[in-house]
């Protein structure tokens, strides 16, 4: 038995290691949070882990599901039928109860114990039809869900609601190729608009200091979104000095690792911005101060673009047919921990642990102004732009407003 756990040890001190996306619940590394996709009664539940190839085989590795209702947490069951591919864990679970919402996490079992990821929540929908009909008339060619890039990552807190427009949104998730590792940022993206309506991603020192050394400016289309509705933004938007490429997830937010802040220059990531006054200017100072409100316990933020209308429009790069709508006004919304170190999961946090707050921005040249002015309530932004954000944070205060909290901005 003891060179059997000799072996596992072994086993586990060579597994690949890097800083992860945010602390798991009883501070060990191994986990990233796990994902679920709920469809019905039956979810699929996967967890990236930090365990070399093979390891995960030789553990009691699995998933522990929870209900969730009013407001009480019910007892964790075990489900340890799961597959094990590399370093990933899924399973399927089925015959849960219908309309619940469930909080779960993955585990593996070490010979000293339990070790266990951050915790995360999914919903399920109606019960499932065991027996359903048959297509009778199957499209051969459909269409890509649009949507279908974030359903399954239903726990991360920056994530706003995914909403149903399946003619316009298009959904994607991007992991970070290099370091730290598990997810880099999430895009809503408007073929109408050609422009992203949010990014959302999760702030942390280990995105921020690395070895990127500054900016890639490598200008790519986003390999996950069809490529006909982005646009060609090889060079700037046209006419020339009209607009700016401007980031919605930061280059210097992403500074781990060049591979990471490659993807911050995906077409799916800019949205045209004013230069002078603007995107080099107020909104550049806030990108910046942003920074002072990272925490160990991460920040987790979207960046908005905003539409009161349609009537100013640039052009890409590759037909002068394709127009682009400039946003009227620009936003952030921002969620942390009250202290920034409680080493648990925001959903797991009651309201007076938890702050939150917005910035609202007219898109036009400022002189003079800090970003400090143009603070609000995560709920007035919501009633701007018909958004609803940190949902998987039940109990975010977005009503709620400390400006001093944030004064740091």
């Amino acid at each position: 038995m003891k060179k059997i756990f000799a072996l596992l040890f072994a086993a586990l001190s060579v597994a690949f290691f890097a800083c992860g996306d945010e602390k798991t619940d009883n501070g060990n590394d191994w986990f990233l949070t796990p994902a679920a996709s709920a469809d019905g009664t039956t979810v699929e539940l996967t967890c990236l882990t930090r365990f070399g190839d093979g390891v995960l085989e030789g553990l009691g590795a699995g998933f522990a599901c929870a209900e969730l209702t009013g407001g009480s947490l019910g007892e964790f069951v075990d489900y340890k039928d799961v597959t094990v591919d590399g370093s990933r864990l899924s399973a399927r679970v089925s015959g849960l109860r219908p309309r619940t919402t469930y909080i779960f996490y993955a585990f593996a079992e070490l010979p000293t114990g339990r070790i266990r990821s951050a915790s995360a929540a999914f919903d399920t929908g109606e019960e499932s039809d065991p027996d359903p009909d048959p297509d009778p008339d199957p499209d051969p060619d459909p269409d890509p869900d649009p949507d279908s890039g974030l359903k399954r990552y239903t726990g991360w807190a920056e994530l706003p609601a995914i909403q149903d427009r399946p003619d316009d949104y298009y959904y994607a998730a991007h992991y970070c190729d290099g370091a730290p590792g598990g997810r880099n940022y999430s895009v809503c993206y408007s073929k109408d608009m050609r422009g992203p309506i949010w990014v959302a991603y999760p702030m942390h020192e280990s995105y921020t200091k690395g070895t990127a050394d500054g900016q890639n400016k490598d200008w790519k289309f986003d390999p996950v979104i069809p490529s006909f509705v982005q646009p060609d933004l090889s060079s700037s938007y046209k006419p020339s000095n009209s607009f700016s490429r401007g980031h919605m997830l930061a280059s210097n937010d992403r500074q781990s690792d060049k591979a990471t802040n490659k993807q911050t220059f995906y077409y799916t990531n800019m949205s045209p911005q004013i230069q002078t006054g603007f995107n080099g200017g107020i909104w550049a100072t806030f990108e910046q101060k942003c920074h002072n409100m990272i925490c160990s316990d991460t920040l987790y933020m979207v960046t908005g673009a905003y539409f009161a209308n349609e009537n100013t429009t640039c052009l890409d790069n590759a037909n002068p047919q394709n127009k682009v709508i400039v946003p009227t006004h620009f936003y952030k919304v921002l969620i942390r921990s009250k202290s920034g170190n409680t080493g648990k999961p925001l959903w797991e946090l009651p309201a007076d642990q938890i702050e939150c707050a917005g910035y609202w921005f007219e898109h036009k040249a400022y002189s003079g102004a800090s970003p400090s002015q143009f603070i609000k309530s995560v709920a007035w932004i919501e009633e701007q732009t018909k958004q609803s954000f940190f949902t998987n944070v039940p109990n975010a205060p977005k009503e709620k407003l400390d400006v001093a909290f944030w004064n740091k901005i």
